[in-house]
């Protein structure tokens, strides 16, 4: 009996993730599959000269091309803001490491919709950055130009992303095994040879890995391009998608361009969970070996780090402050100067009348609380069952069942939220909130596997033997042994599931009615309308909700690391 339970682990590993296929089926590829069968019917006949007709249309080929033109760039200035920061906090002891670590971690908590707004209170031509600068320099005209062109894009996504980069790659780096750096001293390799020579090629691995996930989010961007690019010359594959879509109401061209989309992301996402097993792997190996022992910083490192420190925490924090700041300020009706006022408060929790879309913004408070709440619970188990199909082996059915789970990362939220409008067309207009959380719960899951994935490889194979040994069946063993080992990264992965769905815009705004709207959507219609001290009291009040949650989440990790 006891040997028949051992025997069974197996085949338990192998049937636990089905369920959760059968609902990831459900809720992604089946209106995944029914949105992009447009390209490929026109009045409902076969025909393959729409998507012919745009796949070679040299309009297409000048999106994509500007699309993943922006995707490079940004993705190159990330590392070159990530790797300095990396090479410092591996190699030195720098005071408040983990402050720097948690700060630089914040712009990727951060919602995109907090990026722009971040982005438009501080770089923008009444921004404070200018007035700033206008007032000590006495210049009539803000002598930055940064939004609504090419460098608020690229800028936007490094300030997004670099933190993705810089934690990975460090977290990578200090677990290599040292003794082949001090081999090469020993025969009488300078510093720069041995960097150059033995730890840069033993890096490319994460650096690769992480560069391609930063690449993947840059290439599926959309709020920031159709925001911060500022017009039809910025378009990209996403921003086209929606306008197709949403604007033109040409579904068929829609899901042409979401194929194109799509197939190049997946090779993407093939790419990188090729690399980030590499990664893991060998950081799993290097766990036991000798590691670098951090050096006291000179006086010319002191510096620089100092240097790289302060631009670090202006380049994340200042956005981030000046929202918080905006959200107590409105203009004086007796002069141009703003003073200090509790008026964008007072409306958001119906304290004071107000009209225009402030109205809605305490309801989609309410409204982002439920579905954050309801993602955060339904993902976790499903994300749990199906990060043991990949938890230990490398078979060819466990490689399959993490890139399909890893899929919705290759479609962008746009066209979730443009199959899911799709549904609620067809199904006469069923509950708006319902959708809405369908949604999202596509979107969570690659993140959430990815926060738990790591951690169940970890656990040896000889606990859950162990308790099978003694009687225990392989659900048993997993229950009493295995989950609670496992409660920080499920609650970890919880509570990042619950932020990023808090932040959400790309397919809530296609999904969002007069009666289901969020607090990020309701942030991108102030900020349409102008209203921008009522957009940074939203913004303010999902900064709190965002601080909460990644204090939490930095609480629950036992070894302070970052996992995508």
């Amino acid at each position: 009996m006891k040997r028949n339970n051992i025997d069974n682990r197996n085949l338990y590993e192998k049937i636990l993730p089905i369920p959760s296929l059968i609902i990831l089926f459900l809720i992604f590829l089946l209106p995944l599959t029914s949105t992009l069968s447009r390209a490929f019917f026109v009045d409902k006949q076969f025909d393959l000269s729409l998507f012919s007709k745009i796949l070679l249309d040299p309009y297409t080929l000048r999106i994509l091309s500007f699309t993943i033109n922006q995707a490079f760039i940004s993705t190159l200035l990330s590392l070159l803001i990530a790797i300095p920061g990396s090479y410092l906090l591996v190699n030195y002891q720098v005071k408040g490491r983990k402050l720097i670590l948690a700060i630089c971690t914040i712009p990727f908590v951060l919602p995109a919709i907090l990026v722009i707004l971040g982005f438009v209170t501080f770089y923008g031509n009444n921004g404070f950055l200018n007035v700033l600068l206008m007032n000590l320099f006495n210049l009539e005209n803000p002598p930055l130009k940064i939004l609504y062109s090419y460098k608020a894009i690229i800028i936007a996504h490094a300030f997004y992303n670099f933190p993705i980069i810089l934690v990975l790659v460090t977290t990578y780096w200090e677990n290599l095994d040292y003794k082949i750096e001090l081999s090469s001293y020993v025969f009488g390799a300078s510093k720069l040879q041995t960097f150059i020579n033995i730890t840069l090629p033993r890096l490319i691995v994460s650096i690769i890995s992480s560069s391609l996930l930063v690449f993947l989010f840059c290439f599926t961007s959309f709020s920031i391009i159709l925001v911060l690019g500022g017009g039809p010359k910025y378009t990209t594959m996403e921003v086209e998608i929606y306008r197709r879509a949403r604007i033109s109401m040409d579904l068929n061209s829609a899901s042409s361009y979401a194929i194109i989309s799509i197939l190049f992301c997946i090779v993407i996402l093939i790419l990188y969970n090729i690399f980030q097993r590499k990664a893991s792997l060998k950081e799993n190996i290097n766990k036991s070996l000798y590691q670098k022992q951090k050096k006291p910083i000179s006086k010319i490192g002191k510096i620089l780090t100092f240097i790289y420190i302060v631009f670090v925490f202006l380049f994340v924090l200042s956005p981030i402050i000046s929202i918080i700041i905006k959200s107590f300020l409105a203009s004086n009706t007796r002069s141009d100067n703003s003073v200090f006022t509790l008026k964008w408060y007072k409306q958001l929790f119906g304290l004071a009348s107000t009209t225009g879309v402030m109205k809605s913004s305490f309801s989609s408070v309410i409204n982002s609380l439920k579905i954050a709440f309801m993602v955060s619970i339904l993902s976790t188990p499903m994300a749990l069952s199906l990060a043991i199909a990949s938890k230990r082996d490398k078979s060819t059915t466990s490689i399959l069942i993490e890139l399909l789970s890893m899929l919705p990362l290759a479609v962008s939220s746009v066209i979730i939220g443009l199959g899911y409008y799709l549904i609620s067309a067809k199904l006469n207009n069923p509950e708006g909130l319902i959708l809405v959380i369908l949604a999202h719960l596509v979107i969570v899951l690659p993140f959430n596997i990815r926060a738990i994935t790591p951690e169940i490889r970890k656990l040896p194979t000889s606990l859950s033997a162990s308790a099978m040994t003694l009687g225990a069946t392989p659900f048993k063993a997993f229950l009493t042994v295995e989950v609670p080992l496992l409660k920080s990264a499920l609650l970890s992965g919880a509570i990042f599931a619950f932020a990023i769905s808090m932040g959400e815009v790309n397919a809530t705004l296609i999904l969002a009615s007069s009666s289901i709207t969020t607090i990020p959507v309701t942030m991108y219609r102030l900020i349409g309308s102008y209203n921008f001290g009522g957009a940074c009291a939203l913004g303010t009040i999902l900064i709190f909700v965002c601080t909460i949650v990644f204090l939490s989440s930095e609480y629950l990790k036992n070894d302070n690391k970052f996992y995508i």
